[in-house]
């Protein structure tokens, strides 16, 4: 389906499903040729594999593709998801959302950058008839293009709200003045472990990206990630514990290997995979997805020393920039990382439930009480009239 919008020479058509994913494979690879600054969530693959083993509803996946004139420049994915607050609901337009889909972002080109997207989708929703309240576009990092868009070309009714951060390492510079930057306590603790290490049989480092191998790597991973706490016996979260999680990770294996966007690190003592690292490699960045360790080592520090060599490993060869942590959990305040906001952003549209969505969210702490006690009981009425 596609539509013309007043104005600017731009088209915006409609895609959906996994059909409507592979047919868009080339323009969004022309898309993410033209962008100055891409992550793992910006490629095709990692949309690819969302949609081919984690979306349960593949056709309520959309993706609108903005053209100008013959030039594909920007792709945007939402759902129609429903949520509630405080009672009031409201018809939303989302990325699709999983607990292993931890940052997220539009595809979008310098050109894009500087049209008003938002207001040109708003426009599209309303010709087509399809109702929406809200748009909320979470796991945003400092430099997403949707934050960008929204700089250049402000809606009437939005809100930014802070989400957490993600860590991420320098890696650039010699590792010995990185290393000189830790702390005496930390650097004298790797120490201590490296010691004990050493003491164990067959120790090896290895960093595999592609080939037969990198298959026999990622049972390793997968095994030692299940090892411990996350584990059959633990809060079993593991991905080897849930097929859907196994098939996205082995999807991203694969479509990813060819082209070296992949790697999956491990630590071996006497044969025996004792840390593992899950990650994905773009430009000057690598981002460590998932790691493992098996707790039966926790003597050594595998997950702090697996970190270590890899980081180490990037530094020396020159081509990893900076080594992205992806959260900004406790573990990592050792490393002295740099940790970058992630926000939420929320845009309203201009409906009775839009118009109340808006404040309920801009005061909620403030207006909670008010709107349960006086609002919420008439709300229903107010909306047919």
């Amino acid at each position: 389906m596609q539509h013309l919008l007043w104005d600017e020479d731009i088209d915006i058509t409609l895609f959906q499903g996994m059909e409507g994913l592979e047919s868009l494979r080339d323009a969004w690879n022309e898309i993410l040729s033209g962008m100055t600054r891409r992550h793992f969530f910006h490629l095709w693959e990692w949309h690819y594999s969302y949609l081919k083993c984690l979306e349960p509803d593949l056709r309520s996946v959309m993706f609108f593709l903005f053209t100008k004139g013959a030039t594909p420049v920007a792709i945007l994915p939402l759902q129609f998801t429903k949520i509630s607050l405080g009672g009031l609901k409201l018809k939303s337009l989302a990325f699709p959302s999983h607990d292993h889909m931890p940052l997220c972002d539009l595809v979008c080109n310098k050109e894009a950058l500087n049209l008003p997207l938002f207001l040109f989708l708003s426009q599209y929703l309303r010709n087509q008839g399809k109702l929406w309240d809200m748009i909320q576009l979470p796991h945003l990092l400092e430099d997403a293009y949707a934050l960008q868009v929204i700089n250049n070309h402000p809606p009437s009714r939005f809100l930014l709200k802070h989400e957490g951060c993600c860590d991420v390492m320098d890696a650039t510079g010699s590792y010995e003045t990185f290393l000189s930057g830790l702390s005496k306590n930390f650097r004298r603790s790797l120490k201590r472990a490296k010691q004990y290490l050493d003491e164990l049989p067959g120790i090896e480092f290895s960093f595999t990206q592609s080939g037969r191998e990198l298959e026999e790597r990622f049972e390793a991973f997968m095994d030692v990630e299940a090892s411990g706490w996350k584990g059959a016996l633990g809060i079993g979260t593991a991905i080897k514990l849930h097929p859907s999680l196994v098939c996205f990770y082995r999807t991203l294996t694969r479509t990813l290997s060819a082209s070296g966007k992949v790697s999956i690190n491990i630590l071996t003592a006497d044969g025996k995979c004792i840390a593992a690292q899950f990650c994905l490699l773009l430009d000057d960045t690598a981002y460590i997805l998932k790691i493992g360790y098996d707790e039966g080592y926790k003597r050594y520090a595998p997950g702090n020393l697996l970190v270590d060599l890899f980081l180490k490993r990037s530094m020396e060869a020159g081509a990893i920039k900076h080594i992205n942590l992806i959260t900004d959990a406790a573990w990592h305040v050792d490393w002295k990382p740099k940790s970058h906001d992630k926000s939420k952003l929320y845009i309203f549209n201009a409906t009775p439930a839009g118009f109340a969505g808006f404040m309920i969210i801009k005061s909620y702490s403030i207006l909670k009480k008010h709107y349960q006690a006086h609002i919420k009981p008439h709300l229903s009425r107010w909306i047919q009239k």
